[in-house]
């Protein structure tokens, strides 16, 4: 009886057990749908962007032909320049974009800026990594664009962001909640609005995932696999795109239109080069402590050039930069010419001006002109530019060589006049020369009209003799 009521006590504990068990999963089973009715509203309200597949309705198409941007090395402020007009050259000729990456990574301020650039472009942009890897910031910006393609043996991720120390040149993670969830919720807006997978985009932050091209196509991160950059073409050919202008569909004939990068953007990379820009802000903080503390100031306007370029190449606002050297440019020219010196102030001014000139922002975003005018302005101004710092070169090259000439004292022994008097041994009488009246003495005869030459002078008298060749004028 004892085992009969326990075990009657049991099942109905067990029974009891198994409707608890039942009523909180299906609650947490509602919880869950909830959830997911929720997060579907929330992406039901984000606008869809990216590959869309090959059929469907569309707004519009691009093509037939396909502007290409390459990136190669480090993206830095010089890259988001040269993104950023070929970006605005794709709408100008409603191309689509194809931005062909090969790089190790760069600045993260750089990189986003050009996502920024990406999702409000009017017209499709197309990420392919061709050749080597896109890295860090690299997959920052393959993923966050319309369509990202990987060619066979590349590489992407590794996107957990690191400091660099220009004292040291080492990198050393960041491992800050503050901006690692930035990083991850600007994935979450930018890249995986485009259909890409969420759960490897934090993976390539958090845990710093590589993928090649295989895995990221079955990941969901890439929608193609190419060979190279006529099988893409090939391959996104009749495809619909969604941007924030609308859907468009791709209709290609497969030519390809380069785009360079301008002379601006060109500089911009050159000098935002790790070692180059920690290079020229040591030297020019040197250089300009040595000749202030020497007396030597003339010689601290190189310094003060070395430190600007090195602030434009290190994060400093190159627009600022660019407004700096054009103006300490013109002071220094207007110091040169105005005062003596040794001609390195106006050299380095010249210098400033031509470098401010070639890093002046003349972007073809946000003028009331289309952009090929805009382009036509900036290659006026490089041309004004030029002319305007070859003329000052030539006038301070020839203010040098006066300076550097030596002194000339005048002298009148040799000069060539004629007699108006008749002159002879101990017979003084008055010579013009030069334009001048001056009384001479001869050891020879002179003739009234004959041409003299002075051969010396004592105090106020010219000591003369006949020209060689003189002839009578006549008159006594």
């Amino acid at each position: 009886m004892f085992w009969k009521t326990s075990g009657f006590q049991l099942v109905a504990r067990v029974g009891r057990l198994k409707f608890h068990v039942l009523f909180w999963a299906s609650l947490l089973a509602l919880v869950v749908a909830a959830s997911h009715a929720v997060a579907a509203s929330e992406a039901s309200g984000r606008q869809r962007l990216g590959f869309l597949g090959f059929n469907g309705s569309y707004d519009g198409v691009v093509g037939p032909a396909v502007l290409v941007a390459r990136v190669d090395g480090v993206i830095d402020k010089g890259v988001e320049d040269y993104l950023d007009s070929a970006i605005a050259r794709a709408e100008e000729a409603n191309m689509p974009l194809v931005i062909i990456l090969n790089t190790p990574g760069g600045f993260l301020e750089s990189a986003m800026n050009i996502v920024w650039s990406i999702d409000k472009s009017r017209v499709p942009v197309i990420g392919f990594v061709e050749d080597g890897w896109a890295m860090s910031a690299g997959t920052l910006i393959l993923v966050s664009t319309h369509v990202a393609a990987m060619a066979p043996g590349t590489q992407i991720g590794s996107m957990q962001p690191v400091a660099y120390n220009p004292a040291t040149g080492s990198y050393e993670p960041v491992n800050e909640s503050k901006l690692i969830n930035a990083i991850l919720e600007f994935l979450d807006q930018h890249a995986a609005s485009k259909g890409r997978n969420e759960t490897a985009l934090r993976m390539f932050v958090t845990e710093n995932l590589n993928l090649g091209p295989d895995e990221a196509v079955r990941y969901h991160v890439v929608e193609f696999v190419a060979d190279d950059l006529g099988d893409l073409i090939s391959k996104v050919n009749g495809s619909i795109v969604a941007t924030r202008a609308g859907k468009y569909k791709l209709i290609l004939n497969g030519s390809v239109v380069e785009y360079r990068p301008g002379l601006r953007a060109t500089l911009l990379h050159a000098l935002s080069d790790p070692m180059v820009s920690s290079l020229l802000l040591s030297l020019g903080t040197l250089i300009l402590l040595f000749t202030l503390a020497s007396g030597h100031a003339a010689f601290a306007t190189i310094g003060v050039l070395l430190l600007l370029l090195g602030l434009a190449g290190s994060g400093f606002n190159p627009n600022i930069a660019a407004i700096a050297l054009l103006v300490i440019g013109g002071i220094l020219v207007l110091i040169e010419i105005n005062t003596p010196g040794f001609g390195v102030i106006g050299g380095t001014g010249i210098v400033m001006l031509i470098l401010g000139a070639a890093l002046t922002p003349v972007s073809p975003k946000g003028f009331a002109v289309t952009p090929s005018y805009a382009n036509r302005f900036l290659y006026i101004i490089y041309a004004l530019g030029g002319l305007m710092g070859g003329f000052t070169a030539l006038v301070v090259y020839k203010v040098i060589q006066v300076r550097k000439r030596k002194p000339e004292i005048w002298t009148i022994k040799g000069a060539r006049g004629r007699a108006i008097d008749p002159i002879g041994p101990g017979k003084p009488g008055f010579v013009v020369v030069e334009g001048e009246y001056w009384k001479a003495l001869s050891d020879e005869p002179v003739k009234p009209g004959d041409e003299v030459v002075v051969v010396g002078k004592d105090g106020a008298v010219l000591k003369v003799k006949p020209a060689s060749g003189s002839r009578p004028s006549g008159k006594e």
